[in-house]
């Protein structure tokens, strides 16, 4: 089978396309014959070594297709069945990826995602989204939110998702003036780059400041968004783009009743896969009745390292996918 693998750590050219063995499913597996596979910032990370994982390594967290065989003990999942699943050992840049059962929505009924891109779009993103605001944080009807990276992949899916949640008002900011403009559509009430962000929460708020921040940025944007968390506010920590390590002061959120979350799909996908499994099967509810909105961007499966660069430097909006079999 065709796949994108690399066997260092570097820039989007250690990315090359080989022929591997087709994976067999062990017990409480499926393997899939992947049509699109997701492209997520995470994988950049890893393919930098920022992140370790095992080399070579075949990346990608979440693919879409059709069910090729299921492992021992696995029930409910059938082989030509349609599917979109978590592949979060990787995996998922190749014609055939592994899956865990549990971890894997059929695409049947109202979670029937037709378009098979879409399908590869959401499995990570959206998830992620409705964990960090319904399980995270706990979101209460009239909160505020406010979220960095408001154009990307989560910012979009959350920005609907507060709103489905009953959020009185939703804040974004992103790294420039068009990429806000792109955001807003996406349910905020107002999205600003982040030279802008300050003052725009000062005067949302009345200076009180917001209940909820997603944050996926990290560095100098992680430490400024702390300060504009209003009396047990939450700062949820997912990502760091930035890849600037900010010393954490336990003190900053004792004094300010403040309090700061950290949320890794990776993590709770081996500790609590209920909670994984019950986030993607919502997930796919709400993209097929089109309560989320996801907005796509294609590349074929060998142009995978042009789809690093475009999200490693921070041009695009919206998600990303390769076209494996599509």
């Amino acid at each position: 089978m065709r796949a994108i693998l690399f066997d260092r750590y570097g820039d989007p050219d250690v990315l090359t396309e080989t022929e591997l063995p087709v994976p067999e499913p062990g017990p409480g597996q499926i393997s899939l014959d992947v049509t699109y596979a997701g492209v997520n910032f995470a994988e950049v990370m890893f393919r930098r070594g920022q992140i370790q994982v095992g080399l070579p390594h075949v990346p990608g967290l979440e693919a879409t297709g059709t069910v090729r065989a299921v492992g021992e003990g696995v029930t409910g999942l059938r082989p030509g069945q349609p599917i979109s699943a978590l592949t979060l050992d990787g995996g998922g840049y190749a014609e055939v990826a592994l899956a865990r059962a549990d971890l894997t929505v059929a695409l049947e009924g109202s979670r029937a995602v037709a378009d098979p891109a879409l399908a590869a779009a959401f499995p990570c993103n959206v998830p992620v989204a409705q964990g960090l605001l319904e399980s995270a944080t706990r979101l209460l009807p009239g909160e505020s939110v406010l979220v960095l990276a408001a154009a990307g992949g989560v910012g979009t899916a959350a920005a609907q998702i507060a709103r489905l949640a009953g959020a009185a008002l939703v804040l974004g900011a992103t790294g420039t003036a068009t990429k806000a403009k792109y955001a807003v559509a996406f349910g905020y009430d107002e999205v600003v780059p982040y030279e802008a962000l300050a003052d725009l929460v000062a005067e949302r708020t009345d200076g009180r400041g917001v209940d909820v921040i997603l944050d996926s940025v990290g560095g100098e944007q992680r430490t400024k968004a702390a300060g504009m968390l209003a009396p047990l506010g939450r700062q949820l920590i997912f990502g760091d783009a930035a890849q600037q390590d900010e010393p954490v002061q336990p003190n900053h959120f004792w004094f300010g009743s403040r309090a700061m979350v950290g949320y890794n799909i990776g993590d709770l996908a081996h500790r609590a896969p209920k909670l994984v499994q019950r986030h993607l099967e919502r997930a796919a509810e709400l993209v097929a009745a089109g309560d989320v909105r996801v907005e796509v961007t294609e590349f074929d499966l060998a142009d995978a390292a042009e789809a690093h660069r475009t999200l490693a430097d921070r041009s695009s909006t919206g998600k990303l996918v390769l076209r494996v079999n599509g």
